[in-house]
């Protein structure tokens, strides 16, 4: 995928993905901003789950009236990102031990279970409006224990995906 940008017929930047994942040109507008809006590019190759990998090409500001041509190429060379991250670089990832790392899953997947045990428990029990409210704070943890441990455990230890997977945990 290839993507060429241009504001006001000037220097196109062209921006590519030869990976899976999503290639994008954003046209960002705010009503704080007097000046116009920001244009850019962005690629987040995702074939290398659970990690991905962000490039974005800033093309700069736009005022009232300027024109902005985005025009879909064959496959080819592009540009250099004006920034890359990498999702295997953050500092949120968790765990250089991958003992410790393994430890987390295994707790994580007990914790699930017994969740998903009080959960049906109160099925029975409870008023359906009850059993909707507890469903839902249920389904709230389960969801901060993927964003905040699960998914920055796995980015740095993706040898642990299968046992992961294992567990259903993902």
């Amino acid at each position: 995928m290839r993507l060429q940008v241009s504001i006001n017929n000037e220097v196109p930047v062209r921006a590519s993905l030869q990976a899976q994942g999503w290639l994008s040109a954003q046209l960002n507008l705010s009503s704080h901003d007097n000046d116009g809006g920001r244009l850019s590019v962005r690629a987040i190759d995702s074939s290398d789950e659970p990690n991905s990998t962000h490039s974005i090409w800033e093309l700069g500001t736009l005022s009232i009236g300027d024109s902005v041509q985005i025009q879909i190429l064959n496959d080819g060379e592009a540009d250099p990102p004006t920034a890359v991250r990498r999702t295997s670089d953050s500092p949120k990832n968790l765990f250089t031990s991958v003992d410790l790392a393994r430890e987390l899953l295994t707790a994580i997947s007990i914790c699930d279970k017994e969740l998903s045990r009080v959960l049906e428990s109160s099925r029975s029990t409870e008023p359906k409006d009850e059993f909707q409210k507890i469903a839902e704070a249920m389904s709230s943890i389960i969801v901060d224990l993927d964003l905040r441990l699960i998914q920055p455990t796995l980015r740095r230890h993706p040898e642990l995906i299968a046992e992961a997977r294992e567990m259903k945990l993902i």
